[in-house]
């Protein structure tokens, strides 16, 4: 049994990941500030804390660190800049010193918007996410930190949509309300932008096996079926309205390696376009 962190366990994809944990038999510790994240996504048996990163306690030593808790949109971090800040800067830091300071592995959930074709600087998110993955490699050159970063594909699943803050729901999430209550399809833009889709599950799975691997990796935990915002929205209906496109927003993201299959014999189990059809299905048999 590991003695685990996580920061950001009470949102969506923390939540997976403490539950899959503790059915596993770790002991599993959460640190959330709960600004995403919901007391109702506890996991029994799993400790939560409500602090921000940036307030870390650094008394405790953790045999693993799984850091899910940054500030997670794109398009509101342009208002909130000062948050994201806090959050993806200076609490990382915080997480890293943790670390350095007792020698544990962290596991990072980093953002594919690193791979945007507009380059990490399109927003204050993006550029802080990856600042953050390139200071994690450095403290491995400067202090021997052990480390994966994983990077993450558009989640969705059971509880993408309970966050209690707007703005902080996927756009898988918003489609699904808007046609569940007869309500027009809104695309930002063209809807042209591609994106790969990650099922929580799958990306849970490889955050574990990116733990359990023994050397410093880079993962991308995608998805290799890509589909346009359009195509997706079309998936539910064909009532699609288009509003206009948001700061920040990317046109695609690339796909750089392949290390989460060839190394970790990790693979994605579940497409989107599955996850839709199931979820018309079963609102189609309640009407």
């Amino acid at each position: 049994m590991s003695k685990i962190l996580v920061t950001g366990g009470a949102g969506f994809v923390g939540t997976h990941l403490v539950s899959k944990l503790i059915s596993l038999g770790h002991e599993v510790i959460v640190v959330d500030n709960y600004s995403s994240g919901k007391e109702s996504n506890h996991i029994k048996s799993a400790v939560y804390i409500n602090n921000h990163t940036s307030n870390i306690d650094f008394n405790t030593k953790y045999d693993v660190v799984f850091h899910l808790g940054e500030y997670s949109r794109i398009a509101t971090s342009f208002d909130d800049i000062a948050e994201v800040w806090k959050s993806n800067s200076e609490g990382s830091f915080n997480i890293l010193e943790l670390c350095r300071k007792y020698g544990t592995k962290i596991v990072y959930a980093g953002s594919s918007t690193r791979f945007a074709e507009e380059g990490v600087s399109h927003s204050p998110y993006a550029f802080t996410k990856a600042k953050t993955a390139e200071l994690i490699k450095n403290y491995s050159d400067w202090y021997g930190l052990n480390y994966a970063i994983c990077y993450f594909y558009n989640v969705f699943g059971p509880g993408y949509d309970s966050s209690p803050i707007p703005g902080y729901e996927s756009v898988i999430s918003v489609f699904e309300k808007q046609f569940k209550n007869g309500e027009p399809l809104t695309i930002c833009g063209d809807g042209f932008q591609r994106r790969s889709f990650t099922y929580v599950d799958d990306i849970v799975n490889g955050l574990i096996k990116a733990w359990e691997y023994d050397k410093n990796i880079e993962v991308q935990l995608n998805n290799p079926k890509e589909f346009s915002i359009l195509e997706i929205a079309k998936m539910f209906t064909d009532n699609i309205i288009h509003i206009p496109a948001r700061l920040g927003d990317r046109s695609t993201s690339i796909t750089t390696n392949n290390n989460a299959r060839e190394k970790l014999g990790w693979n994605s189990t579940m497409g989107i376009a599955e996850w839709i059809k199931n979820i018309k299905q079963r609102y189609e048999r309640k009407q």
